[in-house]
């Protein structure tokens, strides 16, 4: 199946359903202000983006994993396991940084795993999700 792109304008981390591009989205937004401020020597700036990015991707991965779950998505146990990892590997990161600057290879490695991840692991479910009536098109209303 040849999944349309919901705005073809963000590139590699779209995957066709409009909730989950938008959550991609504000994570890579994140990560070039964590890549910005370790660019600058701006410490405390890194660390609480970086402590923003471990949230946003918390809740990210808590939508994906509610699909997932709710639509008997077939890869859900590996997709899972992915997660869990990175989450690990963030909170490792998150405490480093308490005691010294974020580099920029750590924006540099978590932009290369979300990217690896998308390709890998997210477009695995897409054509799953729209089979099972998923609108790819739907977006959480403002309140």
């Amino acid at each position: 199946m040849n999944v349309k792109r919901a705005n073809q304008g963000f590139g590699e981390l779209d995957i066709g359903i409009a909730e989950i591009d938008l959550q991609h989205r504000q994570l890579k937004y994140l990560l070039e202000r964590l890549r910005s401020s370790a660019d600058k020597r701006y410490g405390y700036a890194a660390n609480a983006i970086l402590e923003e990015l471990a949230i946003e991707t918390r809740i990210h991965f808590a939508v994906e994993e509610s699909l997932m779950r709710l639509l008997a998505f077939p890869g859900t146990d590996a997709h899972l396991v992915q997660h869990r990892l990175l989450t690990e590997q963030l909170e490792k990161f998150r405490q480093r940084a308490q005691d010294f600057d974020v580099s920029g290879g750590l924006s540099d490695f978590i932009q290369t795993w979300l990217i690896d991840h998308v390709d890998n692991f997210d477009r695995k479910f897409v054509a799953h999700f729209l089979a099972m009536g998923v609108d790819p098109l739907a977006v959480p209303r403002p309140d």
